[in-house]
C-alpha cells in the first residue's frame, strides 16, 4: 500500500471514530426524522456478475438484515447502520454460490427549510457518509485451487445520503432516502498468476459505486413507536479489476423505537 492509500485510510478511520464521539450527545424533543434503535426484516431478490468467478449471471433469493441507531443533535441527525445478507440459494442453472455481504455506514444529516408538496408539509435532510462494504463470493464447485472458486471486494468509502419525509398525517409520513459512495479505498482479488495488478486502489463514482434506495410509508403507533413497509434497491458495481456488479430488490419490515 503506498502513501496516498494509507492518507486515505487514515483519514476514514479518524471519521470514523469522530462521529462515533459526536453520537452521544442527545436533544430533547422530537422532530420529523425518526430517531433511536430501528430493526429491519427483508425479503427478495438478488443477482450478481462476478467476472472474477465467471461471466454468468448468478440469481436466487436473498433475505436482509439491518439494525440502525439515530440520534438527535441541535444541528443535525447523526445516524449509525449495520446491515447484513447473506443466501446459499444463488445459482446459475445447477451451480450454486454463497453470497455473504456486509455494510457498515455512518453520517450526519441537516435539514434543509421546510417545503410544500402538493399542500402537505414535506423535510429534505443531507449530508455526508463514511461506509464499510464487504463481499464475499463461495461458489460450491470442485476447483484445484481457492482462488478460482471464491470472490472478495472491499470498499472503505466517503459518501452522501439523503432522506425526504412527506407528511400525509400527523401519524403517518412517505419517506425516501438515498445514499451512495463517491471516494473510495477499493480492495479486490485478483489473480497473481496471470496479473500484475494491484489489489488496493483509490475509487472513484466511476469505478466503483455502492448505491442505497428505499422508499415506503411509516406509521406511528405511539410518540416513540413506528413501523413501516418500503422498497429497498441495492446496486454495487466496480469496474476496476474484474468487473463485479450485483443489484437486489427487497421488500422491508421495519420497527423504530425511540428512547
Amino acid at each position: 500500500m503506498n502513501k496516498n492509500h494509507f492518507y486515505f485510510f487514515l483519514a476514514v478511520l479518524l471519521l470514523l471514530f469522530t462521529g462515533s464521539l459526536l453520537g452521544q450527545d442527545s436533544l430533547n424533543h422530537r422532530s420529523i426524522f425518526p430517531e433511536g434503535i430501528t430493526l429491519e426484516y427483508g425479503i427478495g431478490s438478488y443477482a450478481v456478475t462476478d467476472e472474477y468467478i465467471s461471466e454468468e449471471k448468478y440469481s436466487g433469493s436473498m433475505p436482509y438484515y439491518s439494525i440502525n441507531w439515530t440520534n438527535q443533535h441541535a444541528d443535525y441527525v447523526y445516524h449509525l447502520n449495520l446491515n447484513y445478507q447473506y443466501s446459499s440459494e444463488i445459482k446459475n442453472y445447477n451451480v450454486s454460490t454463497d453470497i455473504y455481504q456486509f455494510t457498515l455506514n455512518q453520517g450526519f444529516s441537516y435539514t434543509l427549510p421546510k417545503f410544500t408538496m402538493f399542500e402537505k408539509d414535506a423535510y429534505l435532510y443531507l449530508g455526508p457518509s463514511t461506509e464499510l462494504f464487504f463481499y464475499y463470493n463461495n461458489q460450491n464447485i470442485a476447483v484445484s485451487g481457492f482462488d478460482y472458486a471464491q470472490s472478495i471486494a472491499l470498499l472503505i468509502s466517503l459518501g452522501a445520503s439523503s432522506e425526504l419525509f412527506y407528511k400525509i398525517w400527523d401519524d403517518f409520513n412517505i419517506e425516501s432516502s438515498l445514499s451512495f459512495s463517491i471516494l473510495s479505498l477499493g480492495f479486490r482479488m485478483v489473480d497473481s498468476e496471470e496479473e500484475d495488478v494491484s489489489p488496493v486502489k483509490i475509487l472513484t463514482l466511476i469505478s466503483a459505486t455502492n448505491l442505497v434506495f428505499n422508499v415506503g410509508p411509516r406509521y406511528y403507533l405511539l410518540d416513540n413507536l413506528s413501523i413501516k413497509a418500503s422498497y429497498l434497491f441495492h446496486l454495487t458495481r466496480i469496474s476496476s479489476w474484474e468487473p463485479l456488479l450485483s443489484a437486489s430488490d427487497n421488500v422491508v419490515f421495519t420497527l423504530t423505537y425511540g428512547f
